[in-house]
């Protein structure tokens, strides 16, 4: 890991179990909210570079959109 706490496609393949279509979905869907687009850097078209701390930030995010998603419809709506 990298001292600013970035990390590179195999480390976060391998810590994350992520197989390279799982890690590049997961970077794509992070990418595309403005929120969490920080998280992914592109050091030109070979190198891709993950914040752990953001990308974490993101997962945490799309964890609870799940959950949220996987309520019961009767309770979605006191939110």
């Amino acid at each position: 890991m990298m001292a600013n706490n970035w990390k590179t496609k195999k480390e976060i393949m391998a810590d994350y179990g992520y197989s390279e279509g799982t890690f590049y979905s997961r970077c794509k869907e992070c990418s595309l909210l403005p929120d969490y687009r920080d998280a992914i850097i592109h050091d030109g078209g070979q190198r891709t570079y993950v914040d752990e701390n953001r990308f974490q930030n993101f997962l945490r995010y799309r964890s609870e959109q799940y959950r949220k998603r996987m309520l019961d419809p009767h309770l979605k709506d006191d939110e």
